[in-house]
């Protein structure tokens, strides 16, 4: 382990190191806020990102448990109001707010980002928090309606060719507005019964390419606002011109989406004031404009460079109180204090450095040798010890550790199997014997702690009912179930929990499993594309509402990845956004949470406790319910 530690130092030859140093994990997948999806991107994207709000604290700890409140407080937008009937924000932004570039951040930023982060190329996949702004979702999935106020997209992006779509979403080709006024569509595909999924797929994009979409085009004025109302042409546009019912006029087009950005739902009356509408009240809005899939980023940079280009640092425009000067593949991202930033802690760090490292035990050598200020995942061997230091701060967390199951493979399409792989994990020896940091046995999804919230009937344990289970599904004893492969992204606390189960569900069930451990970028790339049957996951509240463990598994939705669909649980979920009474709604979620349960579509694990080290000489860093350490609050103690 010092060996390792000496060869990391090697690293640190050619740079001075940083005023600050801490464990990031892997590398980072993206630095894209629109992009991104986990907890290593976060912590990077909430220090050189800012949002209309910010999760500060606020208040006294926990007495009992320690825990920091947080609350979404003013950032980009020094205040904002709520209508009385709560679906009106209006957000009042300063005037001090400067990109990297010296430019300020406006209004039209926010509203250019989040319909970016809307916008099916983007691939964002938290577009569901944006669900309740009225548009959004319809936009998000490309679907339009005769009679549907629309936009066109010309095929005329600077890189689109004859043959081929640009590789860039933005800049878009010219837009044009109007109202549909009719869809037709060529004869649908014919294919033989033995036709592969993949085959039939294939076949229904090809056709729907070639569907023309007959469009009254409105006029705009100079300002982009669309006179709706006014003198309008027919045109004809397909994604596709040797579409069989396309004539010589059609045009071709990229998209005819519904026209999000010009139906209001977004406002922008002036450079400092955001208006968002909503369909329903949303309790936790303002925490979802804390959050980062909702901060802006910089349109000139984004179209300047493209995706993934405009995030490399001799490229990048950020907002926020760090900015990044250097990114070395498999070894760290520097970055540096944004001296222009509106709330800039003048005796904050300088320089900030994120390594990236998964070893545990290399993280530790290199904390106690003085490299590291922060260690966020210590070695779990060695917990026992640790947790009897002052430099080690543990709390509760809203967060759960789980197995994801594609329920589309056999035999975990069949919920008695998949129950009884939940029934037949002893989560105390997990908890006890190989995480031993305090977390607590998962039987739900939603963690305790939330206000009101009243869990759903957890799964109970059983060795003897596991059995019964796969014998009433087919395969007693575990006969017929093919060696199956559990997924985990690379770190030692993965694996060690890993093993257990393997061996449990061996030991109990007579089931074989393959265990496949992969880098991060390849594993979420593998998650996502559902290639898998049985994957670790967790997930940590983007808001401390139970709304945020539940609305992921709705139907296709993009957290989902397990293939798993419940009509009546989908309506649960969009019963309880558009319900006013906060008991009602909260008993919405309950029943949703139960047919979760009772369906088993993941396995929970345990509900996590945060684990962290933390030099005694930095202050500002204090236990909170979502593991949320704001960069630029931390700081040295001075000297006395």
């Amino acid at each position: 382990m010092v060996i390792a530690a000496v060869a990391w130092a090697s690293f640190f030859k050619s740079t001075p190191p940083a005023d600050f140093s801490l464990q990031s994990g892997t590398d980072p997948k993206t630095l894209d806020p629109a992009r991104a999806t986990g907890n290593i991107e976060s912590r990077l994207i909430f220090a050189m990102f800012n949002g209309l709000l910010q999760m500060l604290p606020e208040g006294e700890p926990d007495p009992e448990t320690g825990l920091q409140p947080m609350t979404a407080q003013p950032a980009v937008a020094r205040s904002f109001d709520i209508s009385d009937d709560g679906k009106t924000y209006t957000f009042h932004l300063r005037d001090d707010a400067r990109w990297t570039d010296g430019t300020p951040v406006t209004s039209h930023d926010f509203a250019w980002s989040w319909q970016r982060m809307l916008h099916p190329e983007t691939a964002c996949e938290y577009t569901f928090q944006l669900f309740g702004v009225p548009y959004a979702e319809q936009y998000s999935s490309a679907t339009v309606e005769i009679g549907d106020k629309v936009e066109i997209e010309l095929w005329n992006r600077p890189l689109d060719t004859p043959t081929e779509s640009s590789p860039q979403n933005f800049p878009r080709g010219t837009m044009l507005y109007g109202t549909l006024r009719e869809i037709v569509k060529p004869d649908e595909p014919q294919l033989a019964d033995s036709a592969s999924q993949q085959e039939i797929e294939d076949a229904q994009l090809t056709w729907q390419d070639r569907w023309v979409y007959h469009v009254d085009v409105a006029t705009q004025s100079a300002n982009g606002s669309v006179d709706w109302d006014g003198k309008t042409e027919r045109k004809t546009f397909a994604r596709h011109l040797d579409s069989t019912v396309a004539d010589p006029s059609t045009q071709r087009t990229h998209a005819v989406m519904v026209a999000f950005g010009k139906l209001g739902s977004l406002e922008t009356p002036d450079d400092h004031t955001f208006i968002v509408h909503l369909k329903d009240p949303i309790p936790y809005f303002p925490n979802l404009a804390a959050y980062y899939p909702l901060f802006p980023v910089n349109r000139k940079c984004v179209e300047t460079h493209g995706s993934p280009l405009w995030t490399k640092a001799e490229n990048i425009v950020s907002n926020g109180p760090y900015k990044l000067i250097m990114r070395r593949l498999r070894d760290r991202l520097r970055l540096v204090k944004n001296t222009d930033y509106f709330n800039v802690n003048e005796r904050g760090f300088d320089t900030v450095d994120f390594l990236s490292m998964e070893g545990q035990n290399t993280a530790l050598n290199m904390y106690e040798t003085g490299q590291l200020q922060w260690v966020t995942d210590p070695p779990t061997s060695l917990l026992e010890e640790i947790k009897k230091r002052d430099d080690f701060v543990s709390a509760p967390q809203l967060s759960v550790y789980f197995y994801r199951i594609n329920v589309a493979r056999k035999p975990l399409d069949d919920v008695r199997v998949r129950k009884a792989l939940a029934k037949a994990i002893d989560r105390t020896q997990i908890v006890e014997q190989v995480a031993k940091a305090g977390q607590i046995p998962a039987f739900t999804i939603v963690p305790p702690g939330l206000a009101g919230y009243q869990s759903a009937e957890g799964l109970k344990p059983s060795v003897e009912e596991a059995r019964q289970l796969l014998v009433d599904a087919g395969y007693p004893g575990g006969r017929g179930i093919p060696k199956m492969t559990l997924l985990y992204n690379t770190t030692e606390g993965h694996r060690a929990i890993a093993e257990v189960i393997q061996q449990q569900w061996q030991n109990n069930l007579n089931i074989k499993i393959e265990l496949q451990n992969m880098e991060w970028g390849s594993f979420l790339d593998k998650t996502k594309q559902k290639d898998y049957e049985i994957a670790r996951a967790g997930w940590i509240a983007d808001y401390p509402d139970p709304n945020t463990f539940l609305d992921m598994w709705v139907t296709d939705g993009p957290q989902n990845n397990t293939n798993w669909s419940s009509a009546q649980y989908d309506q649960l979920i969009r019963d309880a956004a558009s319900e006013g009474d906060p008991a009602k709604r909260l008993d919405l979620l309950r029943q949703a949470e139960q047919i979760w349960v009772d369906e088993m579509p993941v396995i929970p694990i345990y509900f996590y406790t945060s684990l962290n080290m933390i030099k005694n000489n930095v202050e500002g860093f204090f236990p909170s319910a979502q593991d949320l350490h704001p960069l630029q609050l931390l700081q040295y103690k001075e000297s006395p």
